[in-house]
């Protein structure tokens, strides 16, 4: 799409008001206070300077960025130099005094990025991966660390702190000279690195400081500890969305936890940025009318959520019946919420414009994805009635984990698209708070519709009956802070800061990261830490106050022990068939299957690959394979996947890219009663680019309403079999449609 193509029809200029949303779990540990997991500090090297820093060359371009405090507070622990993690533990540590074990850590989690763009564009990082080779068996993994040598282990630890080091921080003199050298590091070479990050991590603040107070961003502020706070007012707040979602069985209904994580936050902004933050995205969107009553009570005058929670809204409020458009004229506007005299204001996220940056861009040449977004925003001008100062088109997504699959991470994207804007005479990137200080009057939303951006409802943190459990021993630990906190003497000041540290813990355990990883609909390698961590709050409430934990703590909620993962449907969904993953809903209903338990969507482990995704609509199967681009592109062996249905009868269907004869066929193959092949037929339903999505018309395989199928799964690199899932056997999947849109007709 070409933005020359489009001219808009005024002279207002058309407000983008783009928010980039910074967050991180806790990671620290109830002990020490050392963290777990590494991501806060590489985040800070790579992502969280760099997003602020690429402003400055572009003055009339302001944006929002959405700090989450305790991000922030993690981010400090790094910068006093206090804060340690493992995987900064055993970069420190000298190669020659590693253990077998520290060996196998760093084989095991020292690939842990995307291996196109931070490990493929270095040579000796490259070789040091292609020497452990794609392997996820421990017992396999540790015979390859007797392969490496002490040199080698030393440039693997230098390697992955040098990849996680941002544009910015590779410019600087120091690790210029490190990437040059590129291989044989001393253990001086070493330290010099990672003292140079920590100095580097010590400057992301203040330049979020100096940006703000020159006027260039807004700072918006998130829940302390980044819960749901819709689900901390009163969890029956789920059924809004979802009217049959089952929920634990305690209740859980503490609107003034929701009142302390936002009273917190405002705190912390106002010791960073000396003033208290005017807007707030709240955790993942969630919104109910108890929380903006919240939020209005402690001076935040707008917040943001999804486009799906207005389209809700508007028809609870009366004002969008069913069948009725959703004009660009409703969409993008700020709404008024709450008392007519003080209202919250409420922007609506453009759901596409979004997901169009986190999932899609990173495959364009970032001038060609800025030109795309930008035609994009005219075109939405162009639709838009003349009196452009009352439009917003609000553009909010992660502002760190996107990058790493952009080329330099992401900042020739962002360079190219600041730049448009700033010349653009239609377009004008302003934060939240400069459109609203236009003063044009916003219409009323009578009703808000509880939900969250993700399916518009709260069944990513309830529901499951993990996330359920959670919940109740997250309750159970509630209901005793508060009988304790009938019984405290007044003027005793030991048990009233016991109390206090105590409730500390449980806000803590308040976090929507804990839910998230529990279920079966997001999946990381420390599943069982984040399990761990939970539960370890829990009861170091209970110890704070001198009472022995229930022994429910000590069991783990995650109770995956299987050596393969089945994941079922639970929506219908027809994929874009085109090698891309088009955005983050394509396949976030879909099934999953994995031979081994754990996998990742944290970070990118690099195996061939970890399982595969399916689902369904009412004319196809859909398959969906995350492969490594090096061996889909690779010249010299033919990648290849055969799917095998078992029932309703025998039937192949086979696909293979061959980039050495640039050709890509995918074909159904029917056998005889020998098993040999009888005849083929080609089949359109393939995209291979990033990942490979394949489609089978159920009609082809004789499947109907309520059939079950049973397919298994082989990859081939060349002629040797790379892979059977499952290993033996079939999986055997229900082709419910009926059943599956009951449940969702209601959303």
């Amino acid at each position: 799409m070409d933005s020359m193509e489009i001219q808009p029809k005024r002279n207002d200029p058309l407000h983008v008001l783009i928010l980039w949303h910074m967050h991180q779990p806790i990671y620290k540990g109830v002990g020490d206070g050392g963290f777990l997991l590494p991501w806060v500090r590489l985040h800070a090297l790579k992502d969280y300077y760099d997003m602020v820093d690429v402003l400055t060359d572009f003055p009339g371009v302001h944006v929002t960025f959405n700090l989450v405090p305790s991000l922030m507070e993690q981010i400090q622990d790094y910068a006093d130099r206090d804060a340690t993690d493992p995987f900064l533990n055993l970069s420190l540590k000298p190669a020659a005094e590693l253990t077998a074990d520290d060996r196998l850590f760093l084989l095991k989690n020292f690939f842990s990025l995307n291996f196109d763009q931070m490990v493929q564009p270095y040579a000796r990082y490259k070789e040091l991966f292609e020497k452990r080779g794609h392997v996820g068996d421990l017992d396999k993994l540790r015979e390859k660390t007797a392969l490496f040598t002490e040199p080698d282990y030393r440039d693997l630890q230098v390697w992955f702190n040098l990849a996680w080091c941002g544009h910015r921080l590779q410019q600087s003199p120091e690790i210029q000279t490190l990437l040059s050298q590129g291989r044989n590091f001393s253990e001086d070479d070493k330290r010099r690195l990672l003292e140079a990050q920590r100095r580097f991590i010590g400057q992301v603040l203040p330049a979020y400081q100096a940006a703000a107070a020159r006027g260039q961003i807004e700072v918006s502020t998130s829940p302390y500890y980044h819960p749901i706070l819709p689900l901390l007012c009163d969890i029956n707040s789920a059924r809004e969305a979802l009217p049959n979602i089952e929920l634990p069985r305690h209740d859980f209904h503490h609107p003034e936890d929701a009142v302390w994580h936002v009273q917190q936050a405002v705190r912390a902004h106002q010791r960073l940025f000396g003033d208290r933050p005017a807007g707030m995205w709240p955790s993942e969107g969630s919104v109910s009318e108890e929380m903006l009553a919240i939020a209005r009570a402690e001076g935040i005058r707008w917040v943001a959520t999804d486009e799906e929670i207005l389209h809700a809204s508007l028809r609870r409020s009366g004002l969008l019946r069913e069948g009725d458009p959703f004009l660009p004229e409703r969409k993008y506007l700020p709404y008024r919420c709450g008392d007519a005299a003080d209202p919250v204001h409420i922007f609506f996220r453009d759901h596409l414009l979004s997901d169009m940056i986190g999932f899609t861009y990173s495959t364009y040449d970032g001038e060609a994805a800025a030109d795309d977004l930008v035609s994009r925003l005219l075109l939405i001008r162009k639709l838009l009635p003349d009196d452009a100062r009352r439009f917003a088109v609000p553009i909010i997504l992660d502002g760190e984990n996107a990058w790493e699959h952009y080329a330099d991470n992401g900042v020739p994207f962002l360079r190219a698209l600041y730049e448009r804007l700033e010349r653009s005479p239609f377009l004008k990137a302003v934060s939240f708070s400069e459109h609203l200080a236009l003063g044009e009057a916003a219409p009323v939303l009578p009703k808000v519709r509880a939900g969250s951006w993700i399916f518009g409802s709260f069944s990513t943190w309830v529901g499951h009956p993990e996330k359920n459990r959670g919940w109740d021993l997250l309750a159970a630990t509630r209901k005793k802070l508060a009988e304790v906190s009938l019984t405290l003497p007044p003027d005793d000041a030991v048990r009233r800061r016991d109390f206090q540290r105590a409730l500390e813990h449980v806000m803590v355990a308040e976090g929507s990261d804990w839910f998230w990883w529990y279920g079966e609909d997001h999946f990381s390698e420390y599943d069982r830490e984040f399990d761990q961590l939970f539960r370890a709050h829990l009861e170091k409430a209970w110890r704070q106050l001198g009472l022995q934990p229930p022994d429910e703590l000590a069991a783990p909620i995650i109770q995956k022990v299987s050596r393969f993962k089945v994941q079922r449907p639970f929506e219908l969904l027809t994929p874009v068939l085109d090698g891309f993953i088009t955005d983050y809903f394509e396949w976030l209903a879909a099934g999953y299957f994995s031979n081994q338990y754990a996998f990742t969507t944290m970070q990118q482990v690099h195996k061939i690959f970890n399982g595969f995704h399916f689902g369904f609509d009412h004319h196809n199967l859909y398959i969906r394979l995350d492969v490594e681009t090096a061996i889909l592109n690779d010249k010299k062996y033919p990648f290849r996947v055969e799917i095998h249905f078992r029932k309703p009868g025998d039937l192949f269907y086979r696909m293979v890219k061959d980039n050495r004869r640039k050709k890509l066929v995918y074909e159904q193959v029917t056998v005889d009663d020998s098993g040999a092949e009888a005849a083929r037929r080609p089949c359109g339903l393939a995209g291979v680019r990033q990942i490979v999505e394949l489609g089978v018309p159920l009609a082809d395989i004789g499947i109907h309403e309520n059939q079950v199928i049973e397919f298994a799964l082989k990859i081939f690199i060349g002629d040797n079999l790379a892979e059977r899932m499952p290993h033996q056997g079939f999986l055997a999947q229900k082709i419910a449609i009926d059943d599956l849109e009951k449940y969702y007709w209601l959303v």
